[in-house]
């Protein structure tokens, strides 16, 4: 009897730490993992297929693509945020909190130029 509640109690400590890198810190990929998600992760509609690799690239400001690019990816695959489309303010909620609660190191100038370009690419303009 004792052998197999000690053999449960390694099975559910396995499991346990198994599913520990989902839950923060720094997942087994090196990617920090998510955290502090916010409402419009989840209400947010089915992902809309992305646009063409080369319509991605022509779409929005340059300089403003740079600093996505060279800021986002530190913590996650740029794919991510590219596989969803969000309009102003759910780019805007999304972007505020990979800065203020994730601690992604960009200015309110910078954040507000990569929500401009994400609504230009994966939104509808404007909103």
């Amino acid at each position: 009897m004792a052998g197999k509640t000690l053999f449960a109690l390694l099975l559910s400590a396995a499991l346990l730490c198994s599913t520990v890198p989902a839950l923060g810190g720094q997942a087994a990929d090196g990617q920090t993992a998510r955290r502090g998600r916010g409402a419009d992760d989840y209400l947010e509609k089915a992902p809309v297929a992305a646009p063409p690799a080369q319509a991605q690239q022509d779409m929005g400001d340059p300089k403003a693509k740079a600093l996505f690019e060279s800021n986002c990816s530190r913590c996650h695959e740029l794919s991510r945020p590219l596989g969803k489309n969000k309009d102003r303010n759910g780019w805007t909620n999304t972007v505020t909190r990979m800065q203020k609660v994730n601690g992604c190191p960009i200015t309110d100038a910078e954040a507000k130029a990569i929500v401009d370009y994400l609504v230009a690419v994966r939104g509808p303009a404007g909103k």
